[in-house]
């Protein structure tokens, strides 16, 4: 009787359980208790625009809505604006400056040409980087501009042919 069937079954169970051991210590070494990181949540600005906080105030059946939300990067401020009955829209900007006083331009929101005609929906530049920043803040990095978004600092104006100094204005806040 031969012992050479009996050996390759011990070979194949031996081989077997050392793979199987193998496989165990290497699972054994991954790492399951590290906590998964949570994603930075994004932040974001918004403001209300209405004549009445314009400095001096101006009557206007139009209004507006913005919201700003900083990339997870910090490099990029994704823009959104949205008017309701504003006409012939010439400019938007970030000015620096408290509500209830007139500030300097830092960063253009709206650039000509005109938009003629009434504005119904979302209007405007789609994000602001470094690159856009103007007056005070040219040269500087975006943190700049956000530091005075979340002290209260900046406010959007957004100027038409009929109030050329500015029609809607929001004081920019921060979300909670």
């Amino acid at each position: 009787m031969s012992t050479r069937p009996n050996f390759r079954r011990f070979s194949r169970s031996a081989a077997s359980l050392v793979g199987a051991l193998l496989v165990g210590a290497a699972l054994a070494n991954c790492s399951d208790d590290e906590t998964p990181v949570a994603p930075t949540p994004l932040v974001k600005f918004r403001a209300t625009l209405v004549g009445s906080e314009e400095v001096p105030p101006v009557v206007t059946a139009a209004t507006g809505s913005s919201e700003f939300t900083l990339s997870r990067t910090n490099d990029t401020l994704f823009v959104s604006i949205t008017v309701n009955g504003l006409s012939n829209v010439r400019f938007g900007h970030f000015h620096t400056g408290a509500r209830g006083a007139n500030g300097a331009v830092v960063a253009t929101l709206v650039e000509p040409p005109t938009l003629t005609g009434p504005q119904n929906g979302r209007i405007g530049r789609q994000f602001i980087t470094a690159t856009n920043l103007s007056g005070t803040l040219a040269g500087q990095p975006l943190s700049a501009l956000v530091s005075q978004l979340r002290a209260g600092g900046i406010y959007v104006n957004l100027h038409t042919d009929a109030n050329a100094g500015g029609e809607l204005r929001g004081q920019v806040a921060l979300v909670p």
